[in-house]
């Protein structure tokens, strides 16, 4: 847990996203990518709303508890919590366009595989303001465009066999 706030504290301040403004998203977005290595990119439920987290939290627990009962079997979160709508690891994490839908920023987060011509991806935070201002993450949409296939669709799906 210490390593995780310690990373986090870092990442923060080195991006400055505790001070994030509405012009800021892209040092949000920054932190999101940089904190993808933490802990296989499980320092990233500090960036979440407090009903995401609830939600992440949950799924958690219950994969905890599957993998007690079946120690021999991949939960469905054995490969961590789907913070992106695909499973390989893109060299390339960066921000791309915003843009405001209601009280909501969406925020694209651009992946690239750099080895890989036209190798891509796009995901979508949907950012809200949390306590202080500061944005938080409310859901993440996999993919360009399309608002069904999130993180929260892919949680609550994971556990409904």
């Amino acid at each position: 847990m210490r390593k995780w706030a310690a990373v986090l504290a870092m990442t923060l301040a080195t991006t400055y996203v505790a001070s994030a403004q509405d012009d800021d998203v892209d040092s949000y977005v920054q932190a999101f990518c940089g904190l993808r290595e933490a802990d296989g990119g499980a320092a990233r439920i500090y960036l979440l709303s407090p009903g995401l987290t609830e939600v992440v939290t949950a799924a958690l627990e219950k994969n905890a508890a599957i993998q007690a009962e079946t120690p021999d079997e991949k939960p469905p979160l054995g490969d961590g919590v789907p913070y992106q709508g695909f499973q390989d690891y893109a060299p390339v994490c960066e921000p791309g366009e915003s843009v405001v839908e209601g009280d909501k920023i969406i925020a694209e987060v651009n992946y690239a595989f750099p080895d890989e011509e036209g190798a891509k991806a796009t995901d979508r935070l949907v950012l809200v303001k949390g306590e202080g201002g500061v944005y938080v993450i409310d859901d993440i949409r996999y993919g360009a465009e399309g608002d069904e296939n999130t993180l929260r669709t892919a949680l609550a799906g994971a556990f409904s066999d």
